[in-house]
């Protein structure tokens, strides 16, 4: 049918030759090889097959091949082929057969006989393959032509069965690089072994045919190796499939690995690159490379041209601003895969105009080579790893690709983000190791008694102290590490931020100010439309059009309800009186005011009049009681519909949800969802679907979430809380119930929180105790595994529809207790995140949002510390975390260096709201420089420091401190009095940042000031005592100089933000 249907892919051929050749096994992808083993599921060598226009196969073989071809004769005709044997005359050479088959080739509409052969064999057919081929090249009234691109098409499209066949071939590719390459690798880096790539790409081939090495059941015969798998390292890479394993021994720095397996004839292949102790550059490299893959994925769908996947991949890079790797791009991205494994008509090439089509497998081999890795970009590496040795190094990633009608799918599905294939083995921090050998004697005894009893000044120290002061020593150096990674992590940041800030600017020209236009207000278009029964000197009130028709000197006219600030029926005295009063310019309009009517005021208020207030008498009250009433539900209805259109401006329309049919649909039953529709509980189960969510509540409420509306998808496992969860951080905010929410959660309980506790003492012996302990650890190992069996479904139901859901486990090692809501609640980091998902309102910040860090109420003094994130968005509030403890303080710095988030400390509270409207307004904030671009000012966040940027700042310091010193000439008494305003100084600092914290967690009773007399009247009785000017002399000589000058230099901007 293909050949009928597509004569100009097989260059407009009247008859096309299946010519097979002599057996030659250096060559197992001949095309005449694949369409023998595609047509009649065997080989057969020296035979002439040719089929015409008209269906008729002629095959000319010896005996027991035409006797093994009969079989097929009754299968031939159901499908419209007539077949008609030959059998080979060694007598004449065949010339008698070669005359039939010449005699039975067709004429085309020009009259003309036109064959097809596979032009690149024929160099090395023999026998009477190439006697017959050289009959058709003697025949004049024939044409030879190059039906290559007709035999490519055919065999590229695939039925069922076949695209069945190249999954399985994939599952056993990806397998043998999961289970068979990965732990190989990990082995030989663990124990340090030195193994040449040779003889580790024999390993793997031995594990490719024979699986069972790896436990893969498959018969043998079926089974064969592609290539020979390529491994390379060391700074030398090839990325084209004829690569060779070198023999080299492997280096751990980045390995790139490629190896394909062949099932029942069909092929597969796969490559990853595995990173070892991987610089900052390669990782953003590696990251980049899977954002091509994706692009390239996304660009494989029926009825594009092959072209476009090249494409796609330079149009992806030149946009995220990349496009200095367009060059390090490989010739092409891959190939059209199965019998053949490398197709040369079907090549993922910038030039290749074929069109892509439903059926076919790809082989997608992204990859940059010849990367450039200077000196400068190793920095961030130890100086023990092999990558220091590298000046270039190439990146590739392979995975089969099946095109379907909707779009492309993956067939191999082996992890490969950067946390997958990345490894650390040499730490940055050398550690400085004790010998453990005995030294020599005289003086190595000397030396060695010594080290013994850990002397320090010839005394001796224990081993707790000193074990104290190595830590603290260890602490303080971590500390002064991660100020200067900071500090250039500060100037990096202000850098992007420009960027960033650049962008956004030009973007929002483009857009114009469209939201800031305000809606003229119209309720009719012309007197005739008035409702009906309006009086002249009455007031009526149209509910539909929301007007309120006033009589202006008799005539009726209509004032919209927006306009209405509020609405005063006196108490009647001989008359009734109704007072109106309108929003007008030159007066607070007040955050009650809708917001159109606001953008109104603003618009006309410099040039146009407003009514401010209108009055109304009647001695009858019926008429003006009812208006009121009236008018206060209209307001009413007025402002809830504002406020539904305020929650629902935001609202993205998503898609409809399409439900798997025909299939098993992953489900988690019994679970309780946060936030509830409504009433105490929304308890029901979870499906995944083929492009999102749904859950259904028993009664029946249904509440959708799209895959490509999920930002973040977290899964929190039962350890210490009482249950287990899965919460969906959401892109755009959807309505659940009447409310915007953009966080959804649903969990199941371990234990009943409202569970009452026994007052009643129990023995840990007591046998129903331990029956209830041990039913509980089991409980919550059950609900852990369905869950995260759960989300594994959900990732490949997504991944199988071409979307990216992937779960996060939030670290508990990291963790920290904190106040985010007025509650004390456990806090804890994920990959993207910092969540509180337990209690609610749920607490979730998106890194990614944050733009610096505060720490406020860092003093010696304290026992907790408050945490101040603040976002991108300078209109939006900085999220609060209060009353951490201080031993939490190093690991959040740590982990905020390791996340590249810049950070400052302070030693008071700060008012944010007008610190935010003050950077808002400063376009220069990010500079370093003020308007004139000479006066130097701090950049960013810089100056919120407690000590300064550099170590200049501290020089200064002391230098400001030697000149309040003695040497200068002042007196005792003046020093004291500094001294004294100085603590007067901090003891405010502290009664601002500590008392209103710290106290709350320490004792309750006294209030602030009866504990200041109380103090001054300690004072007093030790000043009697004679002891108090010592006690102020010790606390000045030990009171830190550095933490008295930073305070000194902020007190004059606290004065000034009061």
């Amino acid at each position: 049918g293909h050949f009928v249907k597509h004569r100009s892919l097989w260059n407009n051929a009247s008859a096309v030759c299946i010519n097979r050749g002599p057996r030659n096994e250096d060559m197992p992808y001949l095309k005449s090889s694949n369409m023998h083993s595609y047509l009649f599921a065997y080989e057969l060598p020296d035979t002439v097959a040719m089929l015409t226009l008209e269906g008729e196969l002629y095959v000319l073989a010896t005996k027991k091949k035409i006797e093994f071809l009969q079989k097929a004769e009754s299968a031939a005709k159901t499908a419209g082929v007539t077949i008609h044997f030959l059998h080979r005359n060694k007598a004449d050479g065949n010339a008698e057969n070669f005359e039939t088959l010449v005699k039975a080739l067709p004429t085309d509409e020009n009259k003309k006989k036109t064959v097809g052969l596979l032009a690149k064999e024929r160099s090395i057919n023999e026998g009477v393959v190439q006697g017959f081929e050289s009959k058709l090249d003697a025949t004049e009234d024939i044409e030879v032509v190059d039906s290559a691109t007709g035999f490519s098409l055919f065999l590229a499209i695939k039925g069922a069965e076949e695209l069945d066949l190249m999954k399985k071939s994939s599952v056993l590719s990806n397998k043998i690089m999961k289970h068979g390459c990965v732990p190989r690798i990990e082995a030989i880096m663990n124990d340090e072994e030195k193994v040449s790539h040779e003889n580790l790409s024999s390993e793997l081939e031995g594990i490719i045919e024979e699986p069972a090495k790896i436990n893969i059941k498959i018969p043998p015969d079926d089974v064969a190796a592609c290539y020979n798998p390529i491994i390379q390292s060391g700074g030398k890479y090839d990325l084209k499939v004829s690569a060779m394993s070198s023999s080299d021994t492997l280096k751990f720095d980045i390995i790139t690995i490629s190896l394909g397996a062949r099932y029942k004839q069909y092929c597969s292949n796969i490559g990853r690159t595995f990173l070892v102790d991987p610089p900052k550059i390669v990782n953003e490299r590696y990251e980049t490379l899977l954002a091509v893959q994706d692009a390239c994925l996304k660009a494989m769908k029926p009825g594009r041209p092959v072209k476009s996947v090249y494409q796609a991949a330079v149009a992806y890079l030149r946009e995220s601003e990349n496009e200095d790797l367009v060059s390090h791009l490989p010739k092409n991205l891959g190939f059209s895969i199965g019998l053949d494994f490398r197709d040369n008509q079907l090549l993922l090439s910038p030039k290749n105009s074929l069109t892509i089509r439903p059926g076919m497998t790809f082989a997608l081999v992204c990859g940059f080579q010849k990367l450039e890795l200077t000196d400068s970009m190793k920095k961030s590496t130890s100086s023990e790893s092999a990558v220091q040795n590298l000046s270039t190094h190439s990146l590739i990633v392979s995975d089969m690709v099946a095109v379907k009608k909707d779009g492309a799918e993956i067939l191999t599905k082996m992890a490969k983000a950067l946390t997958d294939i990345s490894y650390t083995i040499n730490d940055d921090e050398d550690e400085d190791e004790d010998e453990d050998d005995v030294p020599d004697a005289p003086d190595g005894d000397a030396a060695y008694a010594r080290r013994i009893a850990g002397a320090r000044g010839g005394q001796r120290q224990s081993k707790r102290l000193a074990a104290g002061a190595a830590a603290q020593q260890e602490t303080s150096e971590g500390a002064a590490e991660r100020e200067k990674r900071q500090i250039k992590l500060m100037r990096r940041r202000n850098e992007e931020r420009l960027r960033e800030l650049a962008r956004a600017s030009a973007r929002g020209k483009k857009g114009g100010e469209e939201d800031d236009r305000p809606e003229e207000l119209q309720a009719y278009g012309r007197p005739r439309d008035y409702p009906e029964g309006i009086q002249p000197n009455q007031v009526k009130v149209d509910m539909a059009n929301q007007c309120v028709i006033l009589p202006v000197y008799g005539t009726p006219v209509p004032f919209h309800i927006s306009t209405i600030k509020n609405v005063v029926l006196p108490d009647p005295d001989n008359a009734t009186y109704l007072r109106i009063n309108f929003y007008t310019a030159g007066m607070a309009v007040g955050k009650d005011a809708p917001a159109n009517t606001a953008k109104l005021i603003g618009k006309y208020g410099p040039y146009a009049s407003f009514i401010r207030e209108m009055t109304f008498r009647s001695l009858d009250s019926a008429n003006l009681t009812q208006a009121f009433r009236q008018i206060m539900e209209l307001r009413k209805r007025a402002r809830i519909l504002e406020q539904r259109e305020q929650e629902e401006a935001n609202l993205v329309q998503q898609e409809k949800l399409v439900r798997t049919k025909n299939e098993r649909v992953p489900r988690l039953s019994d679970l309780t969802m946060r936030p509830v529709f409504s009433g105490r509980k929304t308890q029901g189960n979870l499906e995944a679907h083929t492009n999102g969510l749904r859950f259904i509540s028993t009664r029946s409420e249904v509440i959708d979430i799209m895959y490509n509306n999920i930002k973040y998808a977290i899964f929190q496992p039962c350890e210490n809380e009482i249950m287990v969860l899965v919460h969906f951080h959401l892109k755009n905010p959807i309505m659940v119930g009447k409310k915007r929410q953009k966080d959804v959660q649903f969990f199941t309980e371990v234990v009943d929180a409202s569970q009452a506790v026994d007052n009643g003492r129990r023995s840990m012996y007591d046998p129903d105790e331990m029956d209830d302990e041990q039913r509980e650890r089991q409980l919550r190992k059950r609900l852990n595994q369905a869950f995260k069996d759960f989300c594994k479904k959900v990732d490949a139901v997504a991944k199988r529809n071409n979307y990216d859901v992937e779960f996060d486990i939030p670290y508990r090692d990291l963790g920290f207790t904190g106040n985010p809501h007025k509650e004390m609640v456990f806090i804890q980091p994920t990959l993207n995140c910092l969540v509180n998902l337990t209690e609610t309102p749920f607490f979730v910040v998106d890194l990614a949002d944050v733009d610096h860090v505060h720490f406020e109420r860092v003093t010696y003094m304290s026992k907790a510390f408050d945490i101040v994130l603040i976002n991108k968005d300078f209109t939006k509030q900085p999220w609060r975390i209060d009353m951490i403890d201080n031993a939490d303080k190093d690991p959040i710095q740590e982990w905020l260096t390791d996340m590249e988030i810049t950070y400052t400390a302070g030693p008071m509270n700060l008012n944010w709201k007008q610190i935010m409207a003050t950077v808002a307004q400063d376009d220069r904030f990010y500079m370093d420089t003020e308007e004139d671009e000479v006066e130097e000012k701090e950049a960013g966040w810089e100056f919120l420091r407690m000590y300064g940027k550099d170590d200049d700042d501290d020089d200064d310091d002391d230098d400001d401190d030697s000149a309040f010193s003695d040497k200068r000439g002042r007196s005792d008494a003046e020093d004291e009095e500094e001294l004294e305003e100085e603590e007067a100084f901090d003891s405010e600092e502290e009664d601002e940042s500590d008392f209103d914290a710290d106290a709350e967690l320490e004792e309750e009773g006294l209030d602030w000031e009866d504990m200041e007399r109380q103090a001054i009247l300690e004072d007093r009785r030790k000043g009697r005592e004679g002891g108090r000017t010592e006690g102020l002399d010790r606390d000045r000589e030990s009171r830190p100089r550095n933490k008295r000058r930073s305070q000194q230099q902020q007190q004059p901007r606290r004065k000034r933000r009061r």
